[in-house]
């Protein structure tokens, strides 16, 4: 939902004088869920009022006849001011806007638009001077959805083209040929058709031209127009890469980078991505960086993979730009910083980079390298979500869990749902836990369960104890068996106490003392105090191995020392009566106290009973009085079964 405090908020603030700039932020606003693509424009429209009025005012220029990206992308007015999300929001909407009219806009990215735009419109109002006007008079009602087409999109007459470059391509015009068949290939001026596009390239690619030779190669590759040859495709892209053409190189690079229509060779694709690299080919210098990062066909050089990345990101490439992230996050050829990584994951998020997007999000969720904000860490992963990134997807669908709110619930129940259905993993199991937490059990088991079969240990923990029934469920013991048995393989410790208890109860099994007691030990062992009082009790009653107090009495103060009061009672028992430990009253009623004070019956009255024998503590008839009330009072109170 829009949030309509906020939106009116800002536009209240908008003055009299900015008229149009307001209509256009309500148009907006008001077709996010109606009409998504209008929405959108509106959204357009607003955006061009901002930065064309910024320009115009701080360049002292008309901008009028430019497209938002060149304004955008001059320096000095960058650097005047400092353009926040202008370049998100122009991304977004062109992305949304260029579908095909038959696609569906998601209401989500028109919300997303609009939340960024509000933001954007309050901070502008605030740099606006009092009765200051627009300094490009716009009419907000000639500015049309029919109009929309024709905002900051270049216009050519590609069927005019078309028709030229068919005169010229039939008299044997390779680079008419070459034309024509891009024209075919993206369907500008004549109807989309790949088997026309591979005809027309095949003319021009017979006459060795580089271009036509590297576009043909592609729909061999692809399969598009023509049947998918891979071995073909690298023969075409060597000829035309011979020739000269950086992308036929960066291509043929990557076809021996993948082992795809030729033998694997690392350094063959290193030595074609050079040659591109020579030609400022960016996805190459990218790719590059990558084989000398991992030492792939290169000797690993970190700082010449940092390099390369350097030079693709201040050229803009947004893969190179997260990569160059990702090392100043780890330190690989550059010193680690969090602030430099969260300036490069920004410039390659607002390309629309879901991984960028994605670790920019962490960034801002935990504040480092950049200003901590769980509502910013929010808006990115929601821009990486609504993109399909599964991992953005569950991270979002954590954050609004942990929220506790009805409508975060909700929002929980949608993102876990989409990151588990691309069967993520830790997705499934949180779904379930949520699940189980609501009350629909089925639906909880049958997403645990798609968690466990692919090996999640805590999904097979939780299974396991499902299984072990409760007040609406009956116990299946074997059931239970099965899935605690699948946990302890990943060393899950509650799994082991568990299967412990049942193979000393005899639950689901036979009683075994021995695979009870190994169950204890391993899950002890890792500093689970339940087993290790567990393991304890089993040597002090001497059950299915000699009986030991040395051993028990071992196992029982590590439990007891982590304030398990079942344990601390006991231990008090074994000072008392002198097992596994020279007998000592004090240490007893040290060992009594700590339990009573957490309400154990038993260990109030026997601390009563030192206090009315002066056992350990000094003799107090009214302490004992107290303490042996206490338990019984307490006593009385339980429940019996």
């Amino acid at each position: 939902m829009v949030n309509r405090d906020l939106l009116t908020k800002v536009i209240n603030s908008i003055p009299e004088t900015h008229r149009p700039l307001a209509e256009a932020l309500q148009g907006s606003a008001r077709y996010t869920i109606s009409n998504p693509m209008l929405s959108l424009k509106k959204s357009n429209i607003t955006l061009r009022m901002i930065v064309r009025d910024l320009y115009a005012k701080e360049m002292q220029k008309d901008g009028t006849e430019s497209e938002l990206r060149t304004l955008l992308n001059n320096k000095h007015f960058i650097e005047k001011i400092k353009p926040r999300r202008m370049y998100l929001l122009m991304n977004l909407i062109l992305k949304m806007t260029e579908a095909q009219s038959n696609d569906l806009i998601d209401t989500k990215a028109a919300k997303i638009v609009l939340d960024y735009l509000m933001d954007l419109t309050s901070w502008y109002t605030k740099q606006l001077v009092t009765e200051e006007k627009l300094s490009l008079p716009f009419e907000i009602e000639s500015l049309t959805p029919s109009s929309f087409g024709k905002l900051d999109l270049p216009a050519y007459d590609y069927e005019a083209a078309a028709k030229w470059f068919l005169i010229a391509a039939e008299k044997g015009n390779t680079i008419a040929q070459y034309n024509l068949g891009v024209l075919y290939n993206h369907g500008k001026g004549v109807p989309r058709n790949l088997k026309d596009a591979a005809k027309w390239y095949s003319l021009a690619a017979e006459k060795r031209d580089s271009n036509a030779l590297y576009a043909l190669g592609i729909l061999y590759q692809l399969g598009q127009g023509v049947e998918q040859d891979e071995k073909k495709a690298a023969e075409l892209y060597e000829l035309a890469a011979n020739a000269g053409n950086a992308d036929a190189q960066y291509n043929l690079g990557s076809l021996y980078n993948q082992g795809t229509g030729v033998l694997q060779n690392y350094e063959t694709a290193a030595q074609w991505y050079k040659k591109a690299v020579q030609q400022g080919n960016t996805s190459a210098m990218n790719n590059l960086g990558f084989l000398y990062h991992k030492g792939q066909g290169v000797e690993q050089n970190y700082e010449k993979a940092a390099d390369l990345f350097l030079q693709a990101a201040k050229i803009g490439d947004a893969s190179a730009q997260y990569n160059l992230g990702y090392l100043y996050t780890k330190g690989d050829g550059v010193k680690i910083s969090y602030n430099d990584a969260a300036c490069w994951y920004l410039s390659a998020a607002i390309q629309n980079h879901t991984n960028a997007q994605f670790q920019l999000a962490l960034l801002y969720k935990s504040g480092q390298g950049i200003g901590q904000s769980e509502e910013e860490a929010i808006k990115w992963l929601t821009l990486a979500a609504n993109n399909g990134h599964t991992n953005a997807q569950y991270t979002l669908g954590l954050i609004y869990k942990q929220q506790n709110t009805t409508l975060a619930q909700i929002n929980a129940l949608e993102w876990l749902l989409k990151a588990a259905s691309s069967e993520h993993i830790s997705a499934n199991y949180d779904l379930g836990m949520l699940y189980l937490e609501t009350g629909a059990t089925e639906t909880a088991v049958k997403w645990l369960k798609r968690a466990a079969i692919q090996n999640h240990a805590k999904a097979q923990l939780q299974l396991g104890l499902f299984y072990l029934g409760d007040e609406h469920h009956l116990p299946y013991y074997q059931e239970a068996l099965k899935w605690f048995y699948a946990a302890v393989s990943k060393n899950e410790a509650e799994a082991e106490y568990q299967l412990g208890l049942l193979y000393e109860k005899g639950l689901g099994t036979s009683v075994n003392y021995d695979e009870a007691r190994r169950c204890y030990r391993s899950a002890a062992e890792q500093g689970h105090l339940h087993a290790q009082y567990q393991l304890g009790n089993l040597f002090d009653k001497g059950l299915g191995t000699k009986q030991d107090y040395t051993e028990a009495f071992k196992w029982i103060q590590q439990a007891a020392q982590k304030g398990y009061p079942k344990a601390q009672f006991q231990l008090g028992q074994m000072y008392a009566n002198g097992e596994g430990i020279t007998r000592d009253y004090q240490e007893a009623a040290k060992c009594y106290r700590l339990a009573a004070l957490q309400g154990h019956t038993k260990a109030q009255f026997q601390l009563g009973m030192l206090y009315k024998k002066g056992l350990g503590v000094t003799q107090d008839y009214t302490e004992a009085t107290r303490w042996l009330k206490q338990s019984m009072e307490q006593s009385m109170s339980e429940p019996s079964f």
